[in-house]
């Protein structure tokens, strides 16, 4: 006798209830691998979708929806600070869609997951705040997760207080392990997923491996952004017939995917290579950027937003190699933006 989808478990009667074969398997082998990236996750209906919540909070959801397909971090920020590895995709800011016969990469779903669990830990549990503390807290937009979740909190579900767990980890060798691995090594202890990457990225970052703005899938980012006024129509023909104004003296460009790109050397200016990856007219541009001296390229990415007065230009950085060029480049462009103005 055939089973009544109703007398399933919530996941399991969604996935039966779908009548487009290829959906029913894209969406069972996504849930297969959100199982082993969330163990101990409670799988429930949220939001009329399958959805993995891990210590009450939503991480991953998927659904189907008559033609496609959809992934949701149950978040605004994961997928717009993860563009660069999602393009191809059709976006929004609170998910991903995708053909029913063409299902995400499994490492860029663990990229999603690790984001949107990244995100959790450095929200934390804020403990009640005087005048003082909400008042300080207004001036550090980012603080560090030990400031955000108090002692007797992460005692309370650990077992150990911040300190405790400085001392342990350091015992451990911690400090010799990347991201991923101390994960694992704090999953011997501790069960919940969540915990498990606030605790990393406390201890991560009372180390000074990790500056808070830096995140496991982007490295050290910075973002500038310019309201100019000029139409949006002016400003794309002056990025993409004068080089030389935003990328440098002596800068040649063609906009179109693959080609390559150089600026000279100048005194005190290093020279600078990259390739152009995406281009879409008169909105945006993704290329990389690697300037003489780095090791590895960066991701430069320039947007046009067009305003009732002008233009919004947007210049977005990724993995960039430390704080430093970060602040580097967050004054360059501010430059760049100022002399287009």
């Amino acid at each position: 006798m055939a089973t009544n989808p109703r007398e399933l478990q919530p996941i399991d009667a969604y996935l039966a209830e779908l009548k487009d074969p290829a959906a029913k398997k894209t969406l069972g082998a996504l849930r297969i691998q959100l199982r082993k990236l969330l163990p101990g996750a409670v799988e429930t209906i949220s939001y009329q979708m399958p959805t993995f919540k891990v210590d009450g909070k939503a991480v991953a959801g998927f659904a189907f929806f008559k033609t496609h397909c959809g992934y949701y971090p149950f978040s605004g920020s994961v997928v717009p600070a993860l563009k660069a590895q999602l393009d191809g995709y059709a976006t929004s800011k609170s998910g991903v869609t995708f053909p029913p016969d063409k299902p995400l990469p499994a490492k860029l779903v663990k990229t999603l997951v690790q984001a949107r669990l990244e995100e959790i830990a450095a929200s934390g549990k804020k403990p009640a705040a005087t005048k003082k503390a909400a008042t300080k807290k207004a001036a550090t937009k980012k603080a560090l997760i030990t400031e955000r979740v108090t002692d007797s909190a992460v005692k309370e579900a650990t077992g150990r207080d911040w300190k405790g767990w400085m001392r342990v980890l350091d015992a451990a060798g911690a400090g010799e392990l990347n991201h991923k691995q101390l994960v694992s090594h704090l999953a011997r202890e501790v069960e919940s997923g969540w915990w498990q990457q606030s605790i990393a990225v406390a201890y991560e970052q009372a180390r000074g491996k990790r500056i808070v703005g830096e995140t496991a899938a982007t490295g050290f980012q910075v973002g500038v952004v310019r309201t100019l006024p000029v139409s949006a129509h002016d400003m794309w023909e002056r990025v993409a017939t004068q080089a030389e104004r935003w990328l440098g003296v002596g800068a040649t460009l063609t906009l179109e995917p693959g080609a390559s790109y150089e600026v000279p050397k100048r005194r005190g200016v290093p020279g600078v290579r990259g390739e152009v990856r995406v281009v879409k007219p008169g909105q945006r541009i993704r290329m990389t950027w690697q300037p003489d001296g780095w090791k590895k390229p960066a991701t430069l990415q320039l947007t046009l937003v067009p305003k009732a007065r002008g233009v919004s230009f947007h210049v977005h950085m990724e993995k960039l190699p430390d704080a430093k060029a970060r602040e580097a480049m967050r004054q360059h462009w501010s430059k760049v933006l100022e002399a287009l103005a």
